[in-house]
């Protein structure tokens, strides 16, 4: 980076525990970008997070904080904004900051609907600001590697995916329970991480079409742990997801999300079939047909045998990798099409059938 350069002016909206351990703290480790507002709408936590920043993380000057995100984005010079809200302001958000003149790193998920993330993506483009959307799990070292193996022919031309997510319970660190406010349950608060996973290694064919079923065991459970209870009466989202989605050139993939699964399947991954082998993510397996047999090639990667997901060290890869890309020196990992498609296949699990134009 050019050292007399100015370093990224940065807004924070939303500075839950997300906000502050991801985008916070992300942006204190980077060279070239510092936090410069703070908006939350318990200004308490913009409070503690700017004196944070500035007794404990050297950030000069302190933080400016806000309860509302307009008056920040009105009256603050930034360069970026980044969205740790829920989904139900999400598209405000980034749609104002936009405007304003301001590059975008949004949470997932995207928005609630797929008009509100067609929307967020024609105004980054008509205003020519880079919008991204944090599918972080795209900076695990293992979904890298499988990403490098898929795209250099291991498996052939991908086929099938198998995106998977089982949680063995809710997350009621945030309200991700109450649709309204999350934008979804098991599919759109978790899943959508696996689902963005297998777009990414399918290569993001042309989508055709989207079926899908999504309920909820919630409420007909007959006992549950106490910090479940307390959120029964407000609990609306779904916990049971399965979905197919088929795209261009004879391929498909199927989605299963659950909430509330038993321990001992909790998890989260991706398969995926070719026309010569075959690669899944947990545990990591990198296999091409030769000889008529499977060869394994996982050590091929290069993955240590202890590796475990810090979901840490993924979040604050994605920041680094966000504010590279403003400054023009890395290009984004994750492409406006695959954020469409995401949301697409989202929307169309929870349609129950949905068709779409494979045409630019």
């Amino acid at each position: 980076m050019n050292k007399t350069r100015s370093p990224l002016r940065v807004g924070i909206v939303g500075c839950g525990s997300f906000g502050r351990k991801t985008y916070a703290y992300g942006v204190a480790e980077h060279p070239g970008a510092v936090v410069t507002a703070l908006c939350d709408v318990e200004r308490g936590r913009a409070e503690a997070l700017a004196r944070e920043l500035s007794e404990e993380r050297g950030t000069s000057p302190r933080p400016g904080v806000y309860e509302d995100y307009r008056p920040m984005i009105e009256q603050e010079p930034l360069d970026v904004v980044m969205v740790g809200t829920l989904a139900d302001v999400r598209p405000a958000v980034t749609l104002a900051a936009l405007n304003a003149g301001a590059h975008v790193l949004a949470a997932k998920p995207m928005a609630p609907s797929l008009g509100e993330a067609e929307e967020m993506l024609r105004t980054a483009k008509q205003v020519n600001r880079l919008l991204m959307v944090g599918y972080n799990f795209r900076f695990r070292e293992d979904a890298q590697i499988m990403r490098r193996f898929i795209r250099e022919g291991g498996l052939g031309r991908p086929l099938f995916a198998r995106a998977w997510s089982h949680e063995a319970s809710v997350p009621t660190w945030g309200p991700h329970y109450i649709r309204a406010l999350s934008g979804g349950g098991s599919l759109a608060s978790t899943a959508v991480h696996v689902i963005d996973l297998a777009v990414w290694f399918l290569g993001c064919p042309p989508l055709l079409s989207v079926d899908g079923h999504s309920l909820s065991r919630f409420a007909d459970l007959p006992s549950l742990p106490p910090k479940l209870e307390a959120v029964r009466d407000t609990y609306d989202a779904e916990d049971l997801v399965s979905g197919y989605a088929r795209f261009a050139d004879g391929v498909t993939m199927s989605v299963e999300g659950m909430w509330l699964t038993p321990p001992q399947i909790d998890g989260k991954g991706v398969d995926v079939w070719g026309t010569e082998g075959y690669a899944s993510l947990s545990p990591l397996r990198l296999l091409t047909w030769r000889d008529g047999d499977y060869a394994d090639r996982t050590a091929e990667g290069g993955l240590a045998d202890a590796f475990q997901d810090d979901s840490s060290v993924r979040n604050r890869r994605e920041v680094c990798h966000f504010l590279d890309c403003v400054l023009g020196e890395d290009t984004p990992l994750i492409t406006p099409q695959e954020m469409w498609t995401d949301q697409a296949i989202v929307e169309g699990i929870y349609a129950g059938h949905r068709e779409f134009d494979p045409s630019p």
